[in-house]
């Protein structure tokens, strides 16, 4: 890692890693998923034991104790949250994820179908002979923290490109879990708050249309059809915010604490000889 950030004279994340289980980060590959037919170019992974139980612990207590209690759209979004601006966490979290991201994800080109399938029409600008290029900066300072009771959830959605007036653009969201939920109850019943991906709602009315012959309905498909990643202590969830359809299910028992992160770039013009570098 690049350079220690410290609070209270103390780093705030050890810039070598965490200490404990191995990282382990995972591309997770739409092509050989229920979602194949939406997302096989499409970009998430897991990376488990980002953090530590000790850093979840204290970065979940930076965030205070001012919880916001959110109803939105007659239930369409209930929990708690807390957004503070926090330079020195942002710094410190998006230098840890950084090692773990691919490069192809780092620097984001026209031409490249995973780079197209992230950002899109913000590819197509050009500069004369130079090409656009968005180049992985950092986090936003601006933190998320959500915290999910029995009952609360997150109805299917899509994240939002954002882009301050200071200029650049999110293209990834790192959703990362600050706690474990319960294990399944004597009845084999999940505990629920799983992050779950579904059918693109353009790729599901072409499934259905073409299915429309064998009596298969929206309904059939939408419990069918779908990826879920659960919570875990420490785990990060990284994955493309543009038409990437998803929701936090409803929590059953337990309860859930994530912060969410959105993962900016930088706009440059480059020669398609230059060498690009990442974060």
């Amino acid at each position: 890692m690049a350079s220690q950030i410290f609070n209270g004279g103390e780093p705030l994340l050890r810039p070598q890693g965490p200490d404990g289980p191995p990282v382990i980060a995972r591309r997770i590959d739409f092509s050989q998923s229920p979602l194949a037919d939406h997302y096989s170019s499409y970009f998430a992974m897991v990376i488990d034991n980002l953090l530590t139980p000790d850093e979840c612990a204290a970065l979940l207590a930076s965030a205070g104790s001012d919880w916001e209690t959110l109803n939105i759209g007659d239930s369409w979004r209930e929990c708690k949250r807390i957004r503070p601006v926090s330079p020195a966490w942002a710094n410190a979290l998006s230098k840890r994820l950084a090692s773990y991201l691919p490069e192809e994800v780092k620097s984001l080109r026209k031409g490249d179908v995973l780079s197209e399938s992230i950002a899109g029409q913000n590819l197509k600008a050009n500069q004369g002979a130079k090409k656009t290029v968005w180049k992985l900066k950092g986090a936003n300072e601006r933190l998320t923290f959500l915290h999910y009771q029995p009952g609360d959830h997150f109805q299917p959605h899509c994240d939002s490109l954002y882009s301050p007036k200071t200029g650049g653009k999110s293209f990834l969201t790192c959703q990362i879990y600050l706690s474990d939920m319960p294990e399944e109850d004597q009845a084999g019943d999940a505990s629920g708050g799983e992050t779950r991906f579904w059918p693109s709602r353009e790729g599901k009315r072409k499934k259905n249309r073409s299915k429309d012959q064998d009596g298969e309905t929206e309904q059939e498909e939408k419990e069918d059809c779908f990826l879920d990643v659960k919570p875990k202590m420490g785990r990060a969830l990284v994955f493309q915010q543009r038409m990437l359809w998803h929701s936090g299910q409803e929590v059953k028992r337990g309860e859930k604490f994530t912060v969410r992160l959105d993962l900016m770039y930088e706009h440059h013009f480059e020669k398609p000889t230059d060498v690009s570098s990442g974060v």
